[in-house]
């Protein structure tokens, strides 16, 4: 730190020590972990670049097929192509110089050496990937080269590049913001000393360690030929291919629907499959042309019926004369009709909800609405549930849609008839082989299964109706050993204690009902239902 003459003092030796320790403790802050984790992502950034490089050569090689068919129209752009794709490989010459100068004086070895090893072996192993100080020193302090020194003709270069590229595709602001950020070599801000921005050369070089710095530089690699990609892609878009790749122009006609309801509107594009962007067709529908530059054919549609839609296209050739292309279609118009259906049955039954599909043909979902007479309809994320009031007078239903041009129209109704539910039937439920199984009476059943059974339930006995019922009450009848008829009542759906020890004191062959069964259905309305004669086995 001193000259001998001029000897360190303590404090000097002190600031020393620190800075060989801060350093120290700098290079062990970089795991072996987070070294690896640069590696994985150098030879993923590779492979990247290898697929993007054969794309770019297929692209070139499209541009240059096509220029053997025109000469003339394709060459030029042919050769814009090809400039792009040499100064990309200056760029990336110049990258992959500072990428063998780095790796040689972290090493100590020559930059022969290094590409003989990828020659051998594939690839060059860094054996100081570690080193915090050689990338700066390799950037920011070495000879200079065109009057600056390496890390700023480089960056310089960058800048040049992006520039250029970024002219050639001016007309795609997307794409040449895509550009300008991925080149972005501009002083960013920094946190901990807002008014001292950092440059881009000390950001990416200085204390990086070697393996992080291979990876930014591969990074910008893989821009480059990202770029390349995408911009000899926007030069082929820009060719006007009609001229040779199109050997077919046919006249197309696009509607919205084939079909429409009286009173909505049909429309219709008319197209050809191929254009000319630079001049619009002159378009005749049924003897009237379109205005010119119209592409959209729209009629009010008065009467039902199918109604054709034909004429042709007037298209300008490039010798003065027209070419004529003739297209023919028709579209069909109904009555407007609603299609409304129960989901169960042909009937409502009161007091529960039932499912409805209500529907227009060309209309959409969202454009519906119905109402209804005696009961509540309402929208579900199914479709549509109405739950009807009385029983014996009909649910009318009535539908309408906003059409195409805003107007809502009726379109029709229907009527329904609503019934009551009809009374479900009781039955034992009870396990048998751990499947829940039902014994509804009138034949033997296993003492062993009444005993472990909960109680009594009920159920419509009609699959097509899922409705669900609670069971209130119900009486086991019973005779004694007198012949006396008794009764023993439970106040839920479940048997009750004494229920249970009658039950297991009968023998074979007895026979008890289960009566007075009270249930209560969705629709409110308490029922008593049929007994059930149990017969024990």
């Amino acid at each position: 730190m001193g000259a001998t003459n001029c000897p360190e003092t303590p404090r000097q030796k002190m600031i020393s020590m620190m800075y060989l320790v801060y350093t120290a403790l700098l290079a062990l802050n970089v795991s072996t972990d987070v070294l690896n984790g640069f590696t994985v992502v150098q030879k993923s950034l590779s492979q990247s670049i290898e697929t993007t490089t054969k794309k770019n050569a297929s692209l070139i090689a499209s541009l240059e097929s096509m220029k053997s068919m025109n000469a003339t129209k394709i060459g030029p752009w042919l050769d814009k192509a090809m400039l792009v794709r040499e100064r990309s490989q200056a760029l990336i010459d110049q990258v992959e110089d500072m990428k063998y100068r780095i790796i040689s004086t972290a090493d100590g070895v020559s930059v022969e050496d290094i590409k003989k090893a990828e020659e051998q072996d594939g690839e060059y192993k860094i054996q100081k990937r570690d080193n915090l100080d050689v990338p700066a020193q390799v950037a920011l302090n070495t000879a200079e080269i065109k009057d600056a020194y390496y890390g700023q003709y480089l960056k310089d270069s960058i800048d040049a590049y992006a520039a250029y590229v970024s002219q050639i595709v001016s007309d795609d602001e997307a794409l040449t913001n895509t550009i300008q950020k991925n080149f972005d070599t501009s002083d960013q801000p920094n946190p901990q000393e807002p008014d001292q921005p950092v440059p881009w050369l000390h950001r990416t070089f200085d204390h990086m360690p070697v393996v992080a710095v291979m990876t930014l530089l591969t990074k910008v690699e893989q821009d480059i030929r990202n770029t390349e990609a995408d911009v000899i892609s926007h030069i082929i878009s820009l060719v006007d291919a009609g001229d040779f790749r199109v050997n077919k122009i046919s006249a197309e006609v696009i509607p919205d629907a084939s079909y429409v309801t009286r009173g909505g509107k049909y429309r219709a594009r008319i197209i050809l499959a191929a254009v000319d962007s630079t001049q619009k067709p002159e378009i005749i529908v049924n003897g009237k042309p379109l205005e010119k530059g119209e592409e959209v054919y729209t009629v009010a549609c008065g009467s039902t019926g199918k109604f054709p839609v034909k004429g042709e296209i007037k298209l300008l050739k490039p010798d003065g004369t027209t070419a004529d292309y003739p297209f023919e279609s028709e579209y069909i118009v109904g009555e407007p009709t609603a299609i409304i259906s129960a989901d169960m049955m042909n009937v409502f039954y009161a007091g529960i909800d039932n499912p409805v599909s209500i529907s227009v043909p060309g209309v959409a979902a969202a454009n519906i609405n119905a109402t209804s007479t005696n009961g509540t309809l309402v929208k579900t994320s199914k479709g549509w549930s109405i739950k009807p009031i009385k029983v014996g007078q009909p649910c009318n239903i009535s539908v309408s849609a906003k059409m195409d041009d805003g107007k809502v129209q009726a379109i029709g109704g229907k009527p329904f008839r609503v019934k009551a539910l009809p009374p479900p039937m009781a039955y034992i439920e009870y396990q048998q082989d751990g499947v829940p199984s039902k014994y509804k009476g009138g034949k033997g059943f296993s003492k062993a299964y009444l005993v472990a059974a909960k109680g009594i339930k009920a159920e419509l006995d009609d699959a097509d109706l899922d409705v669900k019922y609670q069971v209130l009450s119900f009486d086991l009848n019973y005779n004694d050993s007198m012949g006396n008829t008794l009764v023993k009542t439970s106040k839920s759906t479940n048997f009750t204690d004494d229920q249970r020890n009658i039950m297991r004191g009968m023998a074979k062959g007895k026979r008890f009902f289960i009566s007075q069964i009270r249930a209560k259905g969705p629709d409110g309305i308490e029922r008593v239902l049929p007994p059930i004669e149990v017969i024990v086995n």
